[in-house]
């Protein structure tokens, strides 16, 4: 009971996160345009996700990440915003780099759209390489930053918009 309570709080905390991102965004006229999202949706439905089959190494890798979860001790309340776990990387931040990700989708080798998406979001293609790298390998070696990506990617639902012109 309390793991699924630790979860529940990893949720509602990406919830949190992503809502204070897309609000921040906002208030720095960043976002995405009509037009962008018109490009991110084609783009989706060129890149669409690969089959789910898995090779027996895929298989390997999704049963020991399964064991991991399994036995990790998640945190009670969340993690902690001063967790160093969650520190940007290449200048994004963990809701920055779920958004970006989730715009991207499977087309994040494009790079007309990736030069599209980075901008909208107020970093440069150099920031998103980096942030690729160094949060991948935190999501990799870390169950509990990996389940916090798998929140915050899952949640962020519309993605965010520019504001109007006043």
């Amino acid at each position: 009971m309390a793991k699924q309570q630790a979860l529940l709080a990893l949720r509602e905390q990406a919830v949190a996160w992503l809502a204070t991102y897309k609000l921040e965004l906002s208030a720095r006229g960043l976002g995405f345009t009509a037009d962008d999202l018109a490009v991110i949706e084609a783009a989706a439905a060129a890149h669409p996700p690969p089959p789910a089959t898995l090779t027996w190494r895929q298989k390997w890798q999704v049963a020991k990440v399964s064991a991991q979860a399994t036995f990790a001790s998640f945190p009670a309340g969340g993690i902690a915003p001063d967790d160093p776990r969650l520190a940007p990387i290449g200048g994004l931040s963990f809701p920055a780099y779920a958004v970006a990700a989730n715009a991207l989708g499977w087309a994040s080798e494009d790079p007309e759209l990736v030069a599209r998406v980075l901008p909208a979001l107020g970093h440069t293609v150099a920031e998103w390489e980096a942030a690729m790298a160094g949060w991948t390998e935190r999501i990799t070696d870390d169950v509990v930053v990996a389940t916090m990506y798998g929140q915050l990617f899952s949640q962020v639902g519309e993605l965010p918009r520019r504001p109007a012109n006043p």
